[in-house]
């Protein structure tokens, strides 16, 4: 069955443009082509517009977006549907692309696609589909890795991670809303997920490739467990731990942002702080800030992305939604 509607492409870059050109690359490999791809640069550079207009060459639609300033993959994303928005129908889908995650087989696209497509004939409240995702414990405020028995045809999920080619109807999207820029980074697809889920819509992941990938990664039979020791200490642990302390506050669910406020910004630097003491002080600082501005409510851009607390550099990229 071939889905109805076109397929629209939103591609979020940021100062990686060896990575964006082997995405574009792979992307005209695909079995199924998008018939609109947006790409928005969160750091305009002309080598990435030439490589969008060089893939446009190749008689792709694609249009390339200069962002203002860095929007973060939140940013990024939500300028991408809103441009989508303008030129879409109600049957339309969207599919959303990082930079760095490649569809490496070149029916990758084709079967997302198909697999819409069945979903719709079935279920009508369908609002989304992709490779993989996890549901979320509304109590502890964490993703839970659905275990391998239940990856059999199409698996219910809250959330799909935004590396598993999450492919949303326009209708569903423009029922709810895009992303929410104003997250900046971290659990933006979470957020999205669970406001569809709150509204009836329905998400699913194609769990046979779930499960073959877990199988080619050696990870069948694992369970996920957080862990008590603090890693390094990064920008992007800010907004993920306020970020979703908000969504559980807008969510309604206070109970489980006080616990995740406690747990995860006290707790946890506390436990500690004799085994780690350096990195506890530094964590209780940056944890104490992500939760005052949760509770305020003040969202944004508001830590400078890639500076870490002991005023070192850290990785830029984007957290999973540790499913897998």
């Amino acid at each position: 069955m071939i889905p109805g509607g076109k397929l629209h492409g939103v591609l979020v870059t940021f100062r990686r443009p060896d990575a964006l050109a082997t995405m574009l690359e792979k992307l005209s490999d695909q079995e199924r082509p998008i018939d609109h791809l947006f790409v928005v640069d969160n750091a305009p550079d002309e080598r990435n517009r030439s490589l969008v207009h060089s893939y446009a060459d190749l008689g792709f639609g694609a249009t390339y977006i200069a962002t203002a300033e860095n929007s973060g993959p939140a940013g990024g994303i939500s300028t991408g549907m809103e441009r989508v928005l303008e030129m879409a129908d109600e049957e339309d889908w969207v599919l959303l692309l990082d930079d760095d995650d490649p569809p490496w087989e070149s029916d990758w696209v084709r079967q997302v696609w198909t697999f819409a497509a069945e979903l719709v004939s079935v279920d009508p409240c369908v609002a989304g589909a992709g490779t993989g995702g996890s549901r979320f414990d509304r109590r502890r405020g964490r993703l839970v890795r659905i275990p391998d028995h239940e990856l059999d045809g199409a698996v219910p999920v809250d959330v799909i991670g935004g590396n598993q080619f999450p492919l949303y109807r326009v209708k569903a999207i423009r029922d709810v809303g895009p992303f929410r820029s104003e997250l900046f980074f971290g659990f933006d697809d979470l957020e999205f997920g669970l406001r569809l889920r709150a509204k009836g819509w329905t998400l699913y992941m194609l769990g046979q490739i779930k499960l073959e990938k877990r199988r080619r990664l050696g990870r069948v039979g694992m369970t996920s467990r957080p862990s008590a020791r603090i890693g390094s200490i990064q920008w992007r642990n800010y907004y993920s731990l306020r970020n979703l302390v908000w969504i559980c506050r807008s969510q309604g669910w206070r109970g489980t942002a006080l616990r995740l406020s406690f747990v995860h910004g006290v707790a946890k630097p506390a436990l500690n702080a004799f085994r780690q003491p350096v990195q506890a002080w530094r964590a209780l600082r940056l944890n104490a800030r992500a939760c005052a501005d949760a509770w305020r409510g003040r969202l944004g851009r508001t830590v400078p992305p890639t500076l870490r607390t002991d005023g070192t550099y850290g990785s830029r990229s984007r957290p999973r939604v540790r499913e897998a």
